[in-house]
């Protein structure tokens, strides 16, 4: 047996099921007040707009190339379902997990993303990334190779926008008028901290130019993985000039709480600010459990086991 103390307990986060099961406001609603009252401090969502059929695309983030869930079930739309997500508790953070930026219009993700600030009184965190699917970006437009260097674009009018950034230069990708007003601006309290995921050189790279905070991906089955995302963490922060949050999205194929457990004592001297959960398989009362065993693990010193049999 093995004992392990959290220096600082990170919030816990779960990854909702928006794109494995079939959903109505009054099963979605059950799921929130669950994890809510188990113990869950954010919500998050995934972004797709179009499918496509198991094979057709190599997934980069399964071993076998092939897409984790199945293309037939529906997937909801992030920023409606996050809307729903914090009209249903008035506690929880919601947020996104991540938007894939480049396929949408950034003044329409200034829009969005400002508008939920505001009704969330401050709950709101864009998560964003480059995306994977050539297919699905080129269906809605939108050139995959230019993928990252319009994501920058959209990143820095966005936050020229909401009169964070003062615009230095035109952008090249974007033909955004110098005169035109973004409205609603969030607020300094309520706007809403940008983490960039990904983990390239240029992912990196995109975070300590425009990120808040770094939003990471590990297997929970993995120490190797959870290590080498800590390791990232510590270089980001490192190279920042100015405080950088840590989101680590830990992968689990359900929710186990021993995986879970060995997961969360394997962030201790990164400093994560939040752990999240995503499960391959969703079920709600094992997930409510695993949520309490986290926080059981943060609030005393826990037993874990030495080995997950």
């Amino acid at each position: 047996m093995s004992r392990a103390v959290l220096n600082r307990h990170p919030e816990l986060g779960i990854a909702l099921p928006t794109n494995r099961v079939h959903l109505t406001s009054a099963r979605l609603g059950r799921i929130v007040k669950a994890l809510e009252e188990a113990g869950c401090t954010s919500l998050w969502v995934n972004d797709h707009l179009a499918a496509f059929p198991v094979g057709s695309e190599n997934y980069p983030y399964s071993a076998t190339g092939d897409i984790t869930w199945d293309p037939e079930l529906p997937q909801y739309e992030a920023l409606t379902t996050c809307g729903f997500l914090a009209n249903t508790s008035d506690r929880m953070k919601v947020g996104t997990s991540v938007l894939v930026l480049p396929q949408r219009h950034p003044v329409a993700v200034a829009q969005a993303a400002a508008t939920l600030a505001d009704l969330t009184e401050g709950r709101f965190r864009l998560g964003v990334g480059a995306g994977w699917s050539r297919r699905e970006m080129t269906l809605l437009g939108w050139d995959p190779a230019t993928r990252g260097a319009r994501m920058d674009e959209e990143l820095d009018i966005i936050r020229t926008g909401w009169g964070q950034r003062r615009r230095l230069a035109r952008w090249v990708h974007y033909d955004i008028p110098p005169d035109v007003i973004f409205r609603p601006r969030p607020t300094p309290a309520t706007v809403p901290p940008v983490l960039v995921g990904g983990t390239s050189a240029a992912a990196h790279q995109r975070v300590l130019k425009f990120g808040d905070g770094w939003l990471a991906v590990a297997r929970g089955d993995d120490p190797a993985s959870l290590a080498q995302a800590g390791a990232v963490l510590t270089r980001l922060r490192d190279r920042s000039e100015r405080p950088l949050t840590g989101v680590l999205k830990v992968a689990l194929p359900h929710p186990d709480e021993r995986w879970a457990v060995r997961a969360l004592e394997e962030t201790v001297g990164h400093d994560w600010d939040e752990v999240t959960f995503e499960f391959d398989e969703w079920r709600l009362d094992e997930t409510c459990s695993l949520v309490s065993a986290c926080n059981a693990l943060g609030r005393t010193v826990h037993d874990a086991p030495s080995h997950v049999g």
